[in-house]
């Protein structure tokens, strides 16, 4: 059978698009993408590794090693491992489950779970908190989204075995390091239906975009594993300097901001200063030289 006989099979005697087509593989591809680059945005990068657990043919590799992680993998299938070692040459892509990873305590700052079997829920987030030093993530299809419920009416499955939003919320809760409010957080996309997932829909904007909401059919929880830090209010680090009373300072703060050696209000249009605002004549107007003007 030639290439476009497939095509015409995969698109139906109707001639439209069914869900496992490219354009719908695409579009999903791409709308997993834009939520794991907001998802992972509050990650440090720098010398940091990330172990991506379940990382099937390895299509969340090169875009990992390209946002700045020093990326790994662990597939259980012999010849997914072969094609994600082939699409990301720089990782090392190893052979394990996600309830039992072949890695050491702490081995990774983080790790992204991407849940394939929901009976393994527990087993597989403990393992992912045993590796993970500072963080982890956790991937899912949401049977309980607008998708995962007309899918269950059509009596046509999601791409993978779906998981329930609450399930995997709760688990996280239980986690001793995450159970701290504000240290976890979730985001999902794919709204609609099956059918509305693809570029040419009028749905298609409600797909692409992430969401905090748990609609979406596709879902990812960040956590943090690490304490968080106190932050010192500034007031309370300026000490005496100003010759003020603690009390005056917290119910009046002025600016501490500088630009150069003069306090940032006096490089403000109007504040007087004509040497703290040339130091800065792009941002204020009012310092910049007038052109004289020439008597007729």
């Amino acid at each position: 059978m030639d290439r476009r006989a497939r095509a015409r099979m995969k698109r139906g005697p109707e001639g439209r698009e069914r869900p496992g087509d490219v354009a719908t593989a695409r579009f999903v591809l791409a709308a997993q993408l834009r939520l794991l680059e907001r998802a992972l945005a509050a990650w440090p990068r720098r010398d940091a590794a990330l172990l991506d657990v379940n990382c099937g043919s390895g299509v969340f590799l090169p875009f990992l090693w390209a946002c700045g992680f020093e990326v790994d993998g662990v597939e259980a299938n012999a010849a997914a491992r072969g094609r994600a070692q082939t699409r990301c040459p720089t990782a090392t892509v190893m052979a394990g489950s996600d309830d039992a990873l072949p890695v050491e305590d702490d081995a990774y700052d983080w790790v992204l779970l991407h849940l394939q079997e929901p009976r393994r829920l527990a087993a597989a987030l403990a393992e992912a908190r045993r590796v993970a030093r500072r963080g982890l993530a956790v991937t899912f299809w949401n049977r309980h989204s607008l998708a995962g419920v007309c899918a269950r009416l059509a009596r046509a499955p999601l791409p993978a075995k779906a998981s329930s939003w609450l399930e995997v919320a709760r688990a996280l809760r239980r986690m001793d390091k995450a159970s701290a409010p504000g240290q976890t957080a979730s985001l999902s996309v794919l709204a609609g239906p099956v059918r509305t997932w693809r570029a040419a829909s009028p749905f298609s904007r409600c797909n692409r975009w992430p969401m905090a909401l748990p609609l979406g059919a596709w879902g990812v929880f960040r956590c943090s594993l690490e304490p968080s830090g106190g932050v010192t209010p500034l007031a309370l680090r300026l000490g005496d300097r100003f010759g003020r009373r603690m009390d005056e300072r917290l119910s009046a703060p002025e600016p501490v901001l500088e630009c150069g050696r003069k306090p940032l209000s006096s490089c403000l249009p109007g504040g007087g200063d004509e040497g703290g605002a040339s130091l800065c004549p792009q941002f204020c107007p009012a310092s910049r030289p007038r052109p004289e003007r020439t008597s007729s």
